[in-house]
């Protein structure tokens, strides 16, 4: 197994509730870690929102700098791990 990935500084946190599936911040991406949904039992995916995968996300802000909602925050990663769901995805 390889070792763990050191954590950035922060991480890029979508708001699903308010994405519109624009796919801004899929193409600048630059460690393809946005995606649009493709769980159909996801709330959003009928909508085709966006998903972050936080475990790849290396914090670098080209996604929430190009979204045009300004739905992605960039959250300190500390803050994030307070949050049971997302720390639970960063546990893996």
């Amino acid at each position: 197994m390889g070792k763990k990935k050191k954590l950035p500084k922060q991480l890029a946190i979508l708001d699903e509730d308010l994405c519109t599936g624009c796919d801004a911040c899929v193409s600048v991406c630059p460690v393809d870690c946005i995606d649009k949904s493709s769980d159909p039992a996801h709330p959003g995916y009928a909508m085709g929102i966006c998903t972050i995968d936080l475990g790849v996300c290396i914090g670098c802000k080209l996604c929430a700098q190009v979204c045009p909602w300004d739905v992605i925050t960039m959250v300190p990663t500390d803050q994030v791990l307070q949050e049971p769901k997302f720390a639970q995805l960063l546990a893996d």
